[in-house]
């Protein structure tokens, strides 16, 4: 028998909720683009615009898409997108929104799901010969790691991020879970640049560029970090309900 957890998202009853917050449904008909999502995080407030449950489920539990293990449940939600707003009562950490946009998911659209642990094929980031080449942030929580907005480049930016943010990040376009290994637990500063190795206006036929080479190659130059593959146990989610429409703020 599969050991499941139930995950009781409002097992945390103790844990700070959101003092105020606002999830307003975006008109399909106005042609909202399904183009990437923004998310905006400063101390104790999140702010999301067009973002659909995939991105809320991804950034609330920390985790990479391939975790989830009935992605097809988000097919009827492939329309739905959100602008959300969210205050803490006071300061909080990015860590401690994530729980409360956990709480909050289950209170407005009904989120259930359970966890599981699975063998399975990932990726882990491990430190290259020479040590990383990371600059230690200052700030003690951040916006995390993001793409760079130069259309012209394909890059990322970390800022006071984490490597589970960046290891979370690198999963979407590797299509597996992705594992920090490194033990380095701080916050840290750096641009993550590959244009270099693909091209941004690529020929019609012409094959994707394999994104595991290239972030075999670049990282060590870059980061400092290298990426292996590795038989893994892996944490996944189940969704087991969730709700079309969010409950009335």
């Amino acid at each position: 028998m599969r050991a499941l957890l139930v995950l009781a998202i409002a097992c945390a009853a103790h844990a700070q909720t959101f003092d105020v917050a606002s999830i307003k449904p975006l008109d399909p008909k106005t042609g909202v683009p399904k183009s990437r999502p923004d998310i905006q995080v400063v101390p104790g407030s999140v702010t999301m615009r067009n973002v659909g449950m995939f991105h809320l489920m991804i950034w609330s539990f920390k985790i990479s898409p391939s975790q989830v293990t009935n992605p097809s449940v988000f097919i009827d939600l492939d329309n739905a997108r959100f602008d959300v707003v969210a205050k803490a009562a006071g300061p909080a950490t990015t860590d401690e929104m994530r729980l409360m946009m956990q709480k909050l998911l289950a209170e407005r659209f009904k989120l259930q799901l359970h966890r599981e642990t699975k063998e399975m094929s990932a990726y882990v980031i491990v430190e290259a010969k020479g040590g990383h080449k990371l600059t230690p942030a200052a700030a003690p929580d951040g916006q995390g790691v993001w793409p760079v907005s130069d259309q012209t480049k394909m890059a990322l930016a970390g800022k006071s991020a984490t490597l589970d943010q960046l290891a979370m990040f690198l999963s979407d376009p590797l299509r597996a879970p992705v594992i920090d290994l490194t033990g380095l637990n701080g916050r840290y500063d750096f641009t993550f640049d590959i244009t270099n190795f693909v091209r941004i206006q690529r020929q019609p036929g012409e094959p994707d560029p394999d994104p595991v080479s290239i972030l075999q190659t670049a990282m060590p130059k870059q980061l400092g970090l290298r990426l292996e593959s590795r038989k893994m146990p892996v944490e996944m989610l189940t969704i087991d309900h969730v709700e079309t429409k969010p409950v009335e703020n």
